[in-house]
């Protein structure tokens, strides 16, 4: 068969409503950055598991390469099909439905394209909370937190993705469906085959549906935003923290004075919350059933006392609280507005992370003299999202050799790369430095056993025939 006629089957299969072709494909060719780009035969948009399960069928029998997409805001280009392999994008945007929502069992369940922030809202509704919550909220899906096994603001207190999954419907490479939707909190009748496929980024299966454990709702919800007149003692900060707040520690995030300063500048509805300048700054949430005013008002007063804080706002309101969270949220595309960068993704043991940051400055510096190093993001769980901006007019063999200087101070911390935004392509090889060999093979292996014909998402995650030593 001809790959005209192939793609004239998947059209007839999905219906007039169920592609797109042409001009109408950009949006699914390249990631949030621009900085991958891919081609694609057709992108597919199914209705259904139905309709999935038999476009798995025909693509596994005329062996065309399918790509999963879900809201198309992972940084690794993950969803992004490779120019060099033409392939089908399946779009997940049309399957985006919340079926159901149980208080009582503390469970929603949702098909995989279904946006975070319907969960969020749909949740809030029955007094409950959904805990996966980042800045693309509002447009990310299930389906894409689930195979990326994304972190966000919330970890330190409620888990990663992965934490929040409790059973899943997926389409096999072969078309057949394993119906894995249980909601059970215990059950040891053997493998939990569920975690293969968290953090898969889509190489073993399809993703239709998950259910997704809820949390209660705490009734308070506060933040303190403090600014930090010496970064080595960030540490003494957190314990102290940790200690006061206990279990109402929902987040302690770091953000640098630079991007801090860009994010207003950019933004004019942000408000400045102190007149206090710093370089760095830090944001502490706490929330619980009970008033936890006194328990963050008490921090800062041991903190300054400390030194440790030398400024700090409180929220006050809901708008205030807001506020905060946007100067957060603003802080990546205020990144993408300053020139060509290298970025990580990067975690790291949380009692290295000072030092962690200063072999990456010095380690910058020793490259190249004046490079500009920015660092933001999840100190409570060791995750940094870290940009360095090398000189303007560097040349490609000057980002590459940055790119690996970095890579291997990480891995000196026995650190990783890939925090909480995937391998994706961008990381395809470079993982190959930060895993053993035997780790390697054992990934390959499960990838081969599910996909023997490398139809889902190739070129991404990890090589299903490594090269042998």
């Amino acid at each position: 068969m001809s790959l005209i006629a192939a793609i004239d089957d998947v059209k007839s299969l999905l219906g007039p409503r169920g592609w797109l072709a042409g001009e109408d494909m950009a949006p699914h060719l390249t990631d949030f950055f621009r900085r991958t780009d891919g081609t694609a035969m057709l992108v597919a948009r199914p209705d259904g598991v139905e309709e999935i399960s038999e476009l798995l069928r025909l693509c596994a029998r005329l062996g065309l390469k399918i790509v999963p997409q879900g809201g198309n805001t992972g940084l690794c280009g993950g969803a992004i099909p490779r120019a060099e392999e033409p392939s089908i994008v399946l779009s997940m945007k049309r399957m985006n439905r919340l079926l159901s929502i149980d208080p009582v069992c503390y469970a929603v369940t949702a098909e995989a394209g279904c946006i975070m922030q319907t969960i969020h809202e749909a949740a809030a509704g029955v007094n409950r909370l959904f805990a996966p919550d980042w800045g693309a909220r509002g447009t990310a899906t299930v389906g894409g937190a689930i195979s990326t096994n994304a972190g966000g603001i919330n970890v330190l207190r409620y888990g990663n993705t992965r934490e929040q999954v409790l059973g899943l419907e997926v389409v096999l490479p072969d078309g057949r469906v394993w119906d894995g939707l249980r909601s059970l909190r215990k059950d040891s009748s053997g493998y939990d085959l569920k975690h293969l496929f968290i953090g898969g980024e889509g190489t073993l299966g399809i993703i239709t549906k998950a259910v997704m454990r809820l949390h209660p709702r705490p009734s308070h919800v506060q933040t303190l935003f403090g600014a930090v007149p010496d970064l080595d003692r960030l540490m003494e900060l957190f314990v102290e923290a940790r200690n006061i707040l206990a279990e109402s520690l929902s987040a302690f995030e770091l953000i640098p004075g630079s991007t801090f300063e860009m994010a207003l500048a950019q933004n004019a509805t942000l408000r400045r919350p102190i007149e206090t300048k710093q370089d760095w700054y830090v944001l502490i949430r706490a929330s619980g059933n009970a008033d936890i005013t006194a328990r963050l008002e008490e921090l800062f007063a041991t903190a300054f006392d400390q030194g440790l804080l030398s400024d700090a706002a409180l929220a006050q309101s809901a708008a205030q609280e807001d506020n905060l969270w946007t100067i957060r949220d603003e802080i990546p595309a205020g990144m993408v507005l300053q020139g060509k960068m290298l970025k990580w993704d990067a975690s790291v043991p949380i009692d290295r992370i000072i030092p962690f940051l200063r072999d990456v400055e010095a380690t910058a510096d020793s490259i190249q003299s004046g490079t500009a190093t920015y660092a933001f993001g999840h100190i409570g769980d060791g995750n940094l999202h870290l940009s360095i901006f090398p000189r303007p007019g560097t040349d490609a063999a000057g980002f590459a050799a940055m790119e690996s200087a970095i890579d291997r101070v990480i891995w000196s911390y026995r650190g990783s790369i890939c925090a909480e935004h995937g391998v994706g392509q961008l990381n395809y090889t470079r993982i190959l430095g930060q895993k053993p060999a035997i780790e390697l093979e054992m990934m390959a292996k499960i990838r081969k056993l599910f996909d023997p014909q490398g139809i889902l998402n190739p070129g991404k995650l990890v090589d299903p025939a490594p090269k042998q030593d």
